[in-house]
């Protein structure tokens, strides 16, 4: 199944009936995506990372479609996931720098807690004595898109290093904390094995000190496509990649160990596009700027980590290809969407689609410039269904909680 592009006719009512800008998800996408991944990671249990994007239409299309839990960062998600029908032992928290009405929140909610720091364990120990946990450890070796989504290694804020897991363990003794898991993660957009499988050895090796644990977590962060003629990355050949791995471990063991996954990215990012209307052409000596009406209010990830997404004019597909600089409506210099873009050449009021636009946008959104969120439709087959509204100045200005 290939990157999500909604034929112009449909792209057309949506923005006759909505407006623009506004995400579009095609279900489809969701479901082929979940899968996917149930057909590459045997005898996996599948924790869609929350934070990639939590639109709760979306995340119940990924419910119905068989995940088997959440991986959540904030109590917020904790408590969106439960209203969705997610029970306490289908959530994780793997919180960062959580504090100690955080901590205590989390654990009153039955949810198990990922800590990933000696000072959130000793806090959590201090707070909980007795409670089960599970230990984020840095697998020492990190890979991702950009130096930003990089979760592993030295540089890394992530996790409790390796070399420290005998404090880690006495912490836990002191407090009666019962280890049931372990967890790594190494970053968000990878598209080789050789560091997700140096990780996991190093996250099994660690694991041979915990004779209670019942699972090991091994993270999330599979690459996505980018551009219609890339291939999908080969998820069978990760899990190749690791069952040696595990299968040894579980000899060591002497039982079979839950293997977790936490998919975010993967799962989302490729069902999505974002529709905006070309508001303005404007030349500037040899650079030729396409405006639109979003920006990075809805899309930040090109400003924020220099992020490629492709862009398709839907209304003239067959126009004259151009290099252009395609940016958005926000007063910032870093408001662009694309350079160098070569695309069929817009004019003002064409629709144009930014693909791959399901993870880490809407998530990432925010009311910057006071503009609005965009509207999101889900497409599920010939259902096409408004998931989020995009507010009028009232809405937003009631929901900003101002006292005056």
């Amino acid at each position: 199944m290939n990157l999500y592009v909604p034929e112009y006719d449909l792209a057309k009512s949506i923005v006759q009936n909505h407006g623009t800008p506004t995400f579009v998800t095609d279900a489809e996408t969701l479901r082929n995506r979940v899968q996917v991944f149930k057909d590459s990671f045997a005898n996996t249990k599948i924790f869609y990372a929350l934070k990639a994007n939590y639109n709760p239409a979306i995340l119940n299309v990924l419910k119905d479609a068989g995940i088997d839990g959440v991986d959540s960062v904030s109590p917020y998600e904790i408590q969106l996931a439960k209203k969705l029908g997610f029970k306490s032992d289908q959530i994780i928290f793997t919180g960062n720098n959580s504090d100690a009405d955080e901590l205590q929140l989390v654990n009153s909610e039955g949810i198990l807690i990922n800590i990933g720091s000696l000072s959130e364990l000793k806090k959590l120990g201090e707070l909980c004595p007795g409670t089960a946990i599970s230990l984020r450890f840095n697998p020492g070796v990190g890979e991702g898109e950009f130096h930003q989504v990089i979760t592993g290694g030295s540089k890394s804020k992530f996790g409790i290093l390796h070399q420290d897991i005998e404090v880690a363990k006495e912490i836990a003794a002191k407090y009666n904390l019962n280890i049931t898991g372990v967890h790594c993660h190494i970053g968000s957009g990878f598209y080789y094995t050789e560091k997700f499988q140096e990780a996991v050895f190093m996250i099994t090796n660690l694991a041979r000190h915990f004779k209670s644990l019942k699972f090991i977590d091994i993270g999330g962060g599979f690459g996505v496509r980018y551009k219609p003629n890339e291939s999908q990355i080969n998820l069978k050949a990760f899990y190749d990649s690791i069952e040696n791995i595990i299968q040894k471990f579980n000899q060591y063991n002497g039982k079979e160990i839950d293997l977790v996954v936490e998919p975010g990215k993967f799962l989302v990012a490729e069902s999505t596009c974002l529709l905006t209307k070309v508001t303005t052409i404007k030349h500037n000596n040899d650079t030729i700027f396409v405006g639109t009406d979003t920006g990075i209010n809805h899309l930040i990830r090109p400003a924020f980590y220099g992020a490629y997404h492709h862009v398709i004019n839907l209304s003239r597909p067959k126009a004259p290809i151009h290099e252009v600089q395609i940016v958005g409506n926000i007063c910032e210099s870093s408001d662009v969407i694309g350079n160098n873009v070569e695309i069929a050449m817009p004019e003002e009021g064409d629709i144009l689609a930014i693909l791959t636009a399901g993870a880490y946008t809407t998530s990432m959104s925010s009311l910057y410039n006071l503009r609005p969120y965009a509207a999101e439709i889900l497409v599920d087959k010939k259902n096409i269904r408004l998931i989020r509204k995009r507010l009028n100045f009232n809405e937003a200005f009631n929901g900003l909680g101002f006292l005056y």
